[in-house]
């Protein structure tokens, strides 16, 4: 295998270029790809801190505030258990929005003050779906022993103004029998209770309660705040990184406490309530495969796959300080390509950048083998063409080098020859000598092929007295017409014969359709011609061709000595062909064909039949037909109306005289004279029927005209 210069250069060039880039691009990618993991490892390290002690500020800020409201209760225990205590209460703990309420039971009596917030969008509240009246931010609930049992009631607060009634209702609850009031009432520390339902809302939260203690030591009742766990939501939802990390909590038991969505689906959050809860919620697939990953292999930084996508996440999952109860376990999950997706983004576009400057590269290297080999290869490439025997372009000999410009030269003379060469034999036949590297010689092969003669009526009483000057450019230019005609459909011109043409399908080059594509340059010469008669100035004007086909098998080949050749063909089919032609001056027609022309191509053209004849200088007779155009309606040579109509009468005519009805055929020929456009072959066959009216033919006459003259 030959490779060429140029190909070669910029091919060595592009591996070694391709592998430098390759080993470049692949050491940042993996090294940046290993810091940015590196980055993921501290990020989450960062963020589990960060929360722990976002959510360490707000239990400290509870703890301070329902130690507050116990101090201020224990002081002032009649004062407190009034709407201005509840006032006072409001004051301290309005401030913070994860608040649900604050509040306080009596150990004595039972009674029961609170403070509840109403959150933001809330438009009905209480047992009875009471509508809340505009700018009303907080109901007041108090719950008292009466002779006739417990009852509550509940009051509209807004900010300034006297608290509104608007419900009343008997009661049961006695806030002595509930878990923070007791847990409270055993320690003198803040009492959380771990997450439960509320009651009054249905979210999950927590109590911070309190033991009040007056000012002689006695525990006389507990304070309590009530806090969603919406507030830790809201940290641990801060706590995930990117658009689609996630994070969890488990608790001691290793059982899920909360988990969150994603921030690009919404961000819902996800508090399991119950120990079957916190395996049938785990909806989130992600979250379910880094618990599952942990549980096995106790690793608290590793890798995993996402089941849906197979997308590669990094999870972090640590135990953080006991926080509401619990001892609780982290855990963050974060699509790798948060972290990556960058480095990868800049890799492709230094691969961009990296192919956009091998492409140059290459593009210049390529330049400079091209020009180093530009002399070489339009050389080879006048060569190949040469081989085809293409040779209309010239070879410019520009090349500086001077064995290449020697051999630039020889190639130009060469093709000059060749060109030469190949004005006085079909190209097709020199192409194929060129081509094949063989050195021609006399011999032949049987063919068959479709032979056109064609010659020009009146050419040498029109031509006599015109002036070589002026004949030969005129015929030349009807030689050049005709002959481009014929090689459109792939004939070769035999020889130019005075005014006379030699033209053949089917030889040097093979071609199945060598009859219909000779009718088809018969009809097309023809059309030029009108062309030349219609435009032109030429002195032959008006030129009036008759072309003569016939298909049969000839001998075609290299006729001659070996130092003078020609290509042609041989054969009776050839004189034949001759006869045809030349028989249009009898038939007043431009192109006749053989039978065994229409046999080939009965349905592509269509023809009239016009006579049986054995022409001079042969023993067999033959049908002869004129050729009247093509037989698609969408054919450029399909025959006008009237052609068609002209040859059905003459179908007619000739049917009557084929059938020696002498009498009825002259009289159909006598009126298909007033309106035939040729009459002369109408003229001929009303000669002919009466000399037959006159003197019969013999009962064995079988319709052959014998030409006397060639």
């Amino acid at each position: 295998m030959k490779i060429r210069l140029q190909i070669g250069v910029a091919g060595v060039f592009t591996v070694l270029a391709v592998i430098l880039v390759g080993t470049v691009v692949a050491i940042l990618y993996f090294g940046n790809r290993e810091i940015a993991l590196n980055t993921a490892h501290d990020q989450m390290i960062k963020a589990r801190e960060r929360s722990v002690d976002n959510m360490l500020i707000t239990i400290k800020d509870a703890v301070q505030d329902v130690s507050s409201a116990a101090s201020f209760i224990g002081q002032f225990p009649e004062k407190a258990q009034s709407f201005d205590g509840l006032n006072v209460l409001n004051a301290l703990a309005n401030t913070r929005e994860h608040y649900y309420g604050i509040f306080f039971g009596m150990q004595a009596s039972g009674a029961f003050y609170q403070n509840i917030f109403l959150p933001e969008g809330l438009n009905t509240f209480g047992p009875k779906a009471t509508p809340v009246p505009d700018k009303t931010k907080r109901v007041l609930r108090l719950t008292n022993s009466y002779p006739d049992g417990r009852r509550e009631a509940y009051f509209w607060s807004k900010q300034t103004g006297e608290p509104q009634f608007f419900y009343e209702q008997p009661t049961t609850y006695d806030p002595r029998g509930r878990p923070w009031y007791k847990g409270a009432m055993e320690t003198s520390k803040v009492y959380f209770t771990l997450p439960y339902i509320f009651e009054s809302t249905g979210d999950p939260g927590i109590t911070f309660a309190k033991n009040i203690v007056d000012a002689v030591g006695t525990s006389i009742g507990v304070a309590g705040i009530d806090m969603t766990l919406s507030t830790f939501a809201t940290i641990l939802n801060e706590t995930r990184i990117g658009e689609d990390g996630v994070v969890f909590v488990l608790d001691h038991a290793d059982e899920l406490f909360f988990y969150s969505g994603k921030r690009s689906e919404g961000s819902r959050s996800h508090f399991p309530t119950t120990r079957s809860e916190a395996s049938l919620e785990i909806q989130n697939k992600i979250v379910k495969t880094a618990i599952l990953n942990w549980q096995t292999d106790g690793e608290t930084f590793f890798r995993f796959k996402s089941p849906d996508t197979g997308e590669n996440y990094i999870a972090s999952v640590a135990p953080i300080p006991e926080i509401i109860g619990i001892s609780p376990i982290l855990g963050l999950a974060v699509p790798e390509s948060e972290f990556v997706a960058e480095i990868k983004q800049t890799t492709i576009r230094v691969l961009q950048i990296s192919g956009l400057i091998l492409l140059i590269s290459i593009g210049f290297t390529v330049l400079i083998a091209r020009l180093l080999s530009f002399s070489l290869r339009q050389v080879a490439e006048e060569a190949r063409r040469i081989s085809n025997f293409q040779l209309t372009d010239d070879l410019p000999l520009g090349s500086k080098i001077k064995e290449v410009f020697e051999l630039e030269s020889a190639i130009s003379s060469m093709k000059t020859g060749l060109a030469s060469f190949g004005a006085y034999v079909p190209q097709d036949l020199v192409r194929s000598i060129v081509s094949k590297g063989e050195m021609a010689g006399v011999g032949g092969i049987s063919r068959e092929v479709t032979l056109l003669f064609s010659d020009l009526q009146d050419f040498t009483s029109r031509t006599e007295n015109l002036n070589p000057e002026e004949l030969m450019p005129a015929l030349s230019h009807y030689f050049e017409t005709m002959e481009i005609e014929i090689a459109a459909t792939g004939g070769n011109v035999d020889k130019y014969i005075g005014d006379a043409i030699m033209a053949m399908w089917n030889a040097p080059v093979k071609d199945t359709k060598h009859t219909e594509n000779a009718c088809r340059a018969a009809l097309a010469c023809l059309q030029a011609e009108d062309n030349i008669n219609n435009n032109g100035s030429s002195p032959l004007l008006p030129l009036h061709t008759r072309i003569g086909l016939h298909t049969g098998q000839v001998i075609v080949g290299n006729v001659g000595s070996l130092s003078r050749m020609q290509y042609t063909a041989l054969g009776a089919v050839v004189n034949l062909a001759s006869r045809i032609e030349n028989l249009n001056k009898l038939y007043g027609t431009q192109i006749l064909v053989s039978e065994d022309v229409v046999s080939q191509v009965p349905d592509i053209f269509l023809f009239s039949e016009l006579d049986i004849v054995s022409p001079a200088g042969t023993s067999k007779p033959i049908k002869i037909f004129e050729l009247l155009g093509n037989a698609s309606e969408t054919s450029e040579f399909f025959p006008n109306s009237e052609k068609l109509r002209e040859a059905k009468n003459w179908a007619l005519c000739y049917a009557l005289y084929r059938a020696r009805s002498w009498n009825k055929a002259l009289v159909a020929l006598e009126a298909h004279r007033g309106t035939a456009s040729n009459r002369i072959v109408v003229d001929t066959f009303i000669a002919r029927c009466r000399t037959f009216i006159a003197t019969p033919p013999s009962i064995n006459w079988d319709g052959v005209y014998n030409m006397k003259i060639k």
